[in-house]
């Protein structure tokens, strides 16, 4: 029992002599997605959408591991994720005229998330650094999506034409008559990992990556991939 008391004074005494802090952080993410057949019928080609985030984290020091020390932070982040995709093809209409398709779609997700994220911190106060990896889980409120298409009739005949459109992304609710497009997963669940610097406890600059376990689409190979840079500034000693 005193082993036990003496190891539980230590652990506190650690925890304690090291200052947790909060980190409110913003910074840019670039995004994309895992379909390759989001437009179904046609060749797809996806690319990277650009979006930001804002958030909050709490450095939780642990232990000193090494040199360096362990350090568990939770955090709350609103993020913009999203994909582009053109696509393109041939299909017959009517199962007699040929014509070509040609879009250019965009999505846009906003997602509530929270990542929990070991950190090994090492180096000196005036320049420190750390790497991290932990799990997320993110619920996406909803968003947007806008489209291109140009229809182009191969018989030589047949003048062809263009439209676009656009709507709200929706969840679990299979009302489209408003031009809404219904995905049926908004729970992204992922895994991530990354590297920072903290330069003298007053700038945090961290560089991330985050793989999803989970699909847009239940039925489509379809998880989110996310890149993500951003600046805080540390509160607390």
């Amino acid at each position: 029992m005193r082993t036990l008391n003496l190891f539980v004074l230590v652990l506190v005494s650690v925890t304690c002599s090291q200052a947790q802090q909060f980190i409110p952080k913003a910074g840019l993410v670039a995004t994309t997605t895992t379909a390759t057949n989001f437009v179904s019928e046609l060749d797809n080609s996806v690319s990277y959408k650009t979006g930001y985030t804002v958030g909050l984290a709490y450095t939780m020091p642990v232990t000193a591991l090494g040199k360096g020390l362990l350090v568990i932070q939770p955090e709350i982040n609103y993020i913009k994720k999203g994909f582009s995709i053109d696509a393109t093809g041939e299909l017959l209409v009517g199962g007699e005229v040929p014509i070509n398709i040609t879009t250019d779609q965009h999505y846009t997700l906003n997602y509530i998330e929270f990542p929990v994220v070991a950190k090994y911190e090492f180096g000196s106060d005036a320049l420190r650094f750390n790497i991290h990896t932990g799990a997320a889980i993110g619920f996406a409120l909803g968003g947007k999506f806008e489209s291109d298409v140009t229809v182009t009739y191969l018989d030589g005949e047949t003048p062809g034409y263009s439209y676009s459109g656009k709507g709200d992304i929706i969840f679990y609710n299979d009302d489209t008559s408003n031009e809404n497009l219904e995905l049926d997963h908004n729970v992204d669940v992922s895994w991530q990992a990354g590297a920072g610097i903290t330069i003298k406890n007053r700038l945090a600059l961290d560089l991330r990556y985050g793989l999803s376990l989970t699909n847009l689409q239940h039925e489509q190979d379809s998880k989110n991939r996310v890149l993500q840079f951003t600046v805080g500034v540390p509160i607390g000693k």
